[in-house]
Formats: structure tokens, C-alpha cells, sequence
């Protein structure tokens, strides 16, 4: 994963994370994109990404 393409999830994490919480923090926004990282390793792509248990 290059520089580019980690800041573009990133932007990515922060969409998702507003668009998905209400009150989002800091740390939905780094979980989220430890989510998308993952997702991104085994491509799954942004599914779940937001999905909380």
C-alpha cells in the first residue's frame, strides 16, 4: 500500500464515519480505517466496514 492510497482510505474513513454515526469521534474514524485496511488486505472492500457488535 503506497502513501497515496493509504491517505485516499483514510478520506474514505472519515466519509463513511460521518456518514454512518451520529456524534463520530476520533477514534470511529482510526477504527473505521483499521477496518478498511483489513478489508483492503483480503478484498473485501468497504463492506462492514461501519458495522459495530
Amino acid at each position: 500500500m503506497n502513501e497515496k492510497f493509504c491517505e485516499e482510505l483514510f478520506e474514505k474513513a472519515v466519509e463513511l464515519t460521518y456518514h454512518s454515526f451520529e456524534e463520530p469521534t476520533d477514534l470511529h474514524i482510526e477504527w473505521v480505517f483499521g477496518r478498511l485496511v483489513f478489508n483492503w488486505k483480503t478484498g473485501a472492500g468497504v463492506n462492514g466496514a461501519t458495522t459495530l457488535h
